[in-house]
């Protein structure tokens, strides 16, 4: 089983996996091997999102934030794959995690080269307290964003089988060119 995911925090997907880890826990599935790759951004650099409403300035806990919420849920999902390994469940898991300086309005998960979900991250007005101050700034909110699901199919030249072929590319392109390791 491959998955390839390309969104801001993979936060939501560390909530997805749960379910079907647990599975493969239990021994109701069997996948051999399990490779996961998370491509995200690099929250030391400056990014559009997520940015105060005043102005639209850059605040300095903003992306802290967002690169602590990044870092519990990769860190969340290669413990739960990789753990699956170190207990002889499956063959072999790994998860890679690469970062980029682009921002992340969107979410993409391309499933065993077959299968892409995408969707555009909502942007929204929230308040919240980090540490004394509330900070009131504009964020993408993960939860909220509608996936349309494309399947490849026999016919190479079906809208699903060419979308799910230009998403394998892109997020390979991406990937092998100006993603590099770091934590997000």
């Amino acid at each position: 089983m491959t998955l390839d995911f390309a969104g801001l925090s993979s936060e939501t997907l560390h909530n997805a996996m749960q379910e079907p880890l647990d599975k493969v826990r239990s021994g109701r599935l069997a996948p051999e091997p399990i490779a996961v790759r998370l491509l995200l951004p690099d929250t030391t650099e400056p990014m559009a999102v997520p940015v105060l409403v005043d102005g639209l300035r850059d605040e300095v806990a903003l992306p802290e934030r967002a690169r602590n919420i990044a870092l519990t849920a990769a860190g969340g999902i290669a413990h739960s794959v990789e753990v699956l390994a170190e207990l002889g469940l499956v063959q072999s898991a790994t998860v890679q995690v690469k970062v980029h300086r682009g921002a992340s309005l969107f979410k993409l998960y391309v499933l065993n080269g077959q299968e892409a979900f995408f969707g555009f991250y909502p942007l929204r007005e929230r308040t919240v307290t980090i540490g004394d101050s509330a900070h009131t700034f504009y964020d993408v909110t993960g939860k909220d964003a509608t996936l349309f699901h494309h399947v490849a199919g026999p016919d190479e030249a079906s809208l699903g089988s060419q979308y799910v072929q230009q998403a394998t590319m892109w997020f390979e392109s991406v990937w092998s060119t100006i993603a590099y390791e770091r934590q997000p």
